[in-house]
């Protein structure tokens, strides 16, 4: 069983030169969100993943798919060295997306609309760092990567339904698909979307994205 206690930290590779590094996507005076690189990362991103879904008492599996991948990149936000939260970001590209095996019928939808899908998945963020700063700065660089990397003009989203409240007023997604369970994690979801075509609200600048 994974410990809900200790928090990932490292002093390499992900400190000194690898912040300066094109991997860098947004900075302020102490956060850092980068997108993964290596192993060592991933395997960061996958125990606050498998720990966060443990703790809420989600089932969870280990994230097996290669570090590089042209349709998937794993976001990640470090305070001080210490991981404190991370997302995954999924092209639809043929090789399919998570929420459609509980929803086909809509991504079908947009699919047939030929609108260009991005999945957010595997969200966890350590509740000991946990803040509306540090929330805000991972979608936002979310919103941006979705954009201009993945050329993406949707977004999709499966939440538990508890979480909706947050995603509609903070991020501007709506309902797409009612609530399911979600064999994947063993709990209740629903499917939500959002149009990037239409940009994020602006707010107070809390630190500047990498160059």
């Amino acid at each position: 069983m994974l410990s809900a206690s200790p928090h990932y930290s490292s002093s390499k590779p992900i400190p000194g030169a690898a912040f300066s590094s094109p991997a860098v996507l947004f900075r302020s005076a102490d956060l850092v969100i980068r997108r993964v690189e290596d192993f060592q990362e991933r395997q960061a991103s996958d125990l606050l993943v498998r720990r966060m879904y443990t703790w809420r008492g989600y089932r969870s599996n280990p994230h097996t798919a290669p570090v590089h991948e042209d349709h998937r990149v794993t976001l990640t936000a470090w305070l001080d060295n210490v991981l404190g939260a991370t997302l995954t970001l999924s092209r639809d590209g043929g090789n399919g997306l998570l929420c459609e095996a509980l929803y086909p019928e809509e991504i079908a939808e947009l699919q047939a609309k030929s609108r260009s899908i991005c999945e957010y998945s595997r969200l966890a963020i350590d509740p000991d760092y946990s803040s509306p700063e540090l929330m805000e700065s991972l979608f936002r660089t979310a919103y941006n990567f979705a954009r201009t990397h993945f050329d993406a003009s949707d977004a999709v989203v499966e939440i538990n339904p508890r979480h909706r409240r947050y995603y509609e007023r903070q991020l501007g997604f709506t309902c797409l698909g009612p609530i399911r369970t979600c064999p994947r994690v063993e709990a209740p979801a629903m499917l939500l979307h959002r149009d990037l075509r239409h940009p994020l609200p602006e707010s107070a600048a809390i630190g500047r994205r990498a160059a």
